[in-house]
C-alpha cells in the first residue's frame, strides 16, 4: 500500500504531505484546491512528463507491502533524478517499479489501462496461471531452437569458405613437421655453422699445441721412470707423468674428432636458416612461441571436426525443432481457448459494472486478435473496446474519457481481483455521476477496497461517506495547498459542504445521516 506521499514545488504546492491509510481513502476540497495535484504527483513517479516549466519538483511515495518497503522519488529541476530507494535509476527503471505498486486512472495522467500490457494481465489474472507459464516455457524452448538453428545456418552458409581457409592453415602446419623446442636445437647449430671456419681455424692451433705438449709430456715420463731406477722416491711422480700424457693423448684424440665432424658446408647452414625462417614466420602468425602454433594446430583440428559433424546437428535442430513448434501450438491453442472463454464472460459481466455505474447504454468487449506468428504472450493480442453511446459501435479505450475510464477500471478492478497493483487511485471517477449510480459507484469502490488500498479525489459525498479515511485538500497562504485528515464533526461539515456548499442545519443533518451518526 502507499503509506505516505510528500510533494515540494509542484505546480501551487509548495510542500504537502498525505498519510494513508489501508482501504477507502478519499481526498476532497474546493474546485481548484490542488486535490488532482496530488495524484498528478504520482503520474510522475509512473513516467509522466511535468507539463509547465520545472521548479526543483520533488516527489517522494513510500510504500509497504508483506514487511516490504519501497522509497520512490523523482526531482525534476535541470534534469530529473529518478530513485529506488535512494539508488539513482533511469526513469524507466522508476516507472517500472511504481507500476508493480500504484495503478493510476486519470485524464491526463499515467493511464494504465490503455497499455496492450495492461489489458493483457487484467483478462489473464482470470485464466488458470499455469496456462500462461506453459506457453511461455513453450515459446522460450522454440525461440532457443531457433536461435541456434540461426546461428548454426549462418556457420553452414560461411562452412565451405571456413574449412579451406582452416584445411589451408592445417596443411601448412602438418608439412612443416614441428617438434616442440626444434628452434632452440637447430639456433645452437646454426650459430656452429656459422661460426665453422673460426671455430676449425682455433681447433687446429689447439691440436698443434696438444701434440707439443704430448712430446715435451713423454720425454719427461721416460727421465723420471730413468731417474726413478736411481732414487725410488720418483716412482710416484714418473706414474703421474705417464697419467698426464695418457690425458693429454685422450684430449687430442677428442679434438681431432671434433675438427673431422665440423662441416664447413654452406649449403646446410642454408637449410638450417630456411628452417628457422619457416619457424620463425609460422610463430609470427600463430603464436608467439612453438608451443602455441602447435596449440593452435589442435584448435584447427578440433573446429575442423566441428564443422564437418555441423550437417547432422542441423538434422537433430530440425526434428526438435518441429516438437517444439507441435508444443507451442497445443500450449497456444489451450491459452487461446481459456482466454476466449474469459473474454466472453469479462465482457459480459463488465457491460453490467459499466452500466450500474451511471452509463446505461455503455458496452464493453473484449477482443482477441490474432497474430501473424506466435508471439511471447499467445497466439493474439488483447484488446479492450468500449462505448458509452449507444449509436457509437464499440471502439479503443483511448477515446473514453477520464470518467469513463476510471468507471470501466473500477468494473475491472473488482471483477479481477489479482490483475492490478495492491494501490489503485480514481481521479474523475464522479464525472457525470448522480443519483442513485453515485451510490453505486461508491459501494463498488468500498468493495474494492475490503482488498486493496484505494484512493480517490471525488466530489461526491456518497463516495466520501464510505472511507476508511477522509483527507481535505485547502489552500494554504504558507504552503500552497495543505492537506489535512478531517475526522468527526469536521468530517460532517466536509461532507455537509460538498452536499449543498454551506454549512446549514440541514446539511449537516444530511452529512450525518450519510455516515450514519446521529
Amino acid at each position: 500500500m502507499l503509506r505516505r506521499l510528500e510533494v515540494q514545488n509542484l505546480a501551487v504546492i509548495r510542500e504537502a504531505a498525505l498519510d494513508l491509510s489501508p482501504g477507502l481513502n478519499v481526498l476532497t476540497g474546493e474546485t481548484g484546491a490542488g486535490k488532482s495535484l496530488l495524484v498528478d504527483a504520482l503520474a510522475l513517479l509512473l513516467g509522466e512528463r511535468l507539463e509547465g516549466p520545472a521548479q526543483n519538483t520533488l516527489v517522494t511515495a513510500f510504500f509497504q507491502k508483506e514487511g516490504v518497503e519501497r522509497i520512490l522519488s523523482r526531482r525534476i529541476g535541470a534534469r530529473s533524478t529518478p530513485r529506488i530507494d535512494g539508488e539513482v535509476v533511469t526513469l524507466k527503471e522508476l516507472a517500472e517499479e511504481a507500476e508493480r505498486w500504484v495503478a493510476l486512472h486519470a485524464q491526463h495522467a499515467a493511464l494504465a489501462l490503455l497499455s496492450a500490457r495492461s489489458q493483457q494481465r487484467l483478462l489473464d489474472a482470470l485464466l488458470e496461471g499455469e496456462l500462461l507459464a506453459a506457453y511461455r516455457e513453450a515459446y522460450a524452448r522454440r525461440e532457443a531452437l531457433l536461435k541456434e538453428k540461426a546461428a548454426l545456418l549462418e556457420r553452414v552458409r560461411a562452412r565451405e569458405e571456413r574449412l579451406d581457409f582452416l584445411r589451408f592453415q592445417l596443411k601448412e602446419l602438418e608439412e612443416a613437421r614441428l617438434r616442440p623446442d626444434e628452434d632452440e636445437a637447430l639456433l645452437e647449430t646454426a650459430r656452429r655453422l656459422r661460426h665453422a671456419t673460426s671455430l676449425k681455424e682455433k681447433g687446429e692451433k689447439a691440436r698443434a699445441q696438444l701434440e707439443k705438449a704430448l712430446s715435451a709430456l713423454g720425454l719427461a715420463g721416460r727421465e723420471l721412470e730413468g731417474a726413478s731406477r736411481l732414487d725410488p722416491g720418483l716412482t710416484p711422480l714418473a706414474q703421474e707423468a705417464e697419467e698426464a700424457e695418457a690425458r693429454a693423448r685422450a684430449l687430442l684424440d677428442e679434438v681431432e674428432a671434433y675438427l673431422e665432424g665440423l662441416e664447413l658446408d654452406p649449403e646446410e647452414l642454408e637449410k638450417v636458416e630456411a628452417r628457422l625462417a619457416l619457424l620463425e614466420r609460422l610463430k609470427r602468425k600463430y603464436g608467439p612461441t612453438l608451443l602455441e602454433v602447435l596449440a593452435h594446430k589442435e584448435r584447427l583440428e578440433e573446429e575442423i571436426r566441428e564443422l564437418e559433424g555441423s550437417e547432422e546437428r542441423l538434422g537433430e535442430l530440425e526434428e526438435a525443432l518441429k516438437e517444439a513448434e507441435e508444443a507451442l501450438a497445443r500450449a497456444g491453442r489451450s491459452l487461446s481457448q481459456a482466454r476466449e472463454k474469459a473474454a466472453r464472460w469479462l465482457s459480459q459481466k463488465a457491460t453490467e459494472e459499466v452500466r450500474a455505474l451511471g452509463m446505461p447504454e455503455a458496452r464493453f468487449q473484449v477482443a482477441l486478435l490474432p497474430l501473424p506468428a506466435p508471439g511471447p504472450e499467445g497466439l493474439e493480442r488483447v484488446q479492450f473496446l468500449f462505448s458509452a453511446n449507444p449509436a457509437l459501435p464499440p471502439g479503443p479505450l483511448e477515446a473514453a474519457s477520464g470518467g469513463e475510464l476510471s468507471r470501466v477500471m473500477l468494473a475491472l478492478a473488482l471483477l479481477t481481483q489479482g490483475g492490478e497493483a495492491p494501490t489503485v487511485v480514481f481521479d474523475e471517477i464522479d464525472v457525470g455521476v448522480g443519483g442513485e449510480a453515485a451510490w453505486r459507484v461508491a459501494e463498488r469502490l468500498y468493495e474494492l477496497a475490503q482488498s486493496r488500498q484505494v484512493l480517490v479525489v471525488t466530489h461526491l459525498p456518497q463516495i466520501a461517506a464510505r472511507a476508511q479515511a477522509h483527507f481535505r485538500v485547502v489552500k494554504d497562504p504558507a504552503t500552497g495547498v495543505r492537506v489535512e485528515r478531517v475526522e468527526g464533526e469536521e468530517r460532517v461539515r466536509e461532507l455537509a459542504r460538498m452536499l449543498s456548499g454551506s454549512y446549514t442545519e440541514a446539511a449537516l443533518r444530511h452529512a450525518r445521516s450519510l455516515l450514519g451518526v446521529e
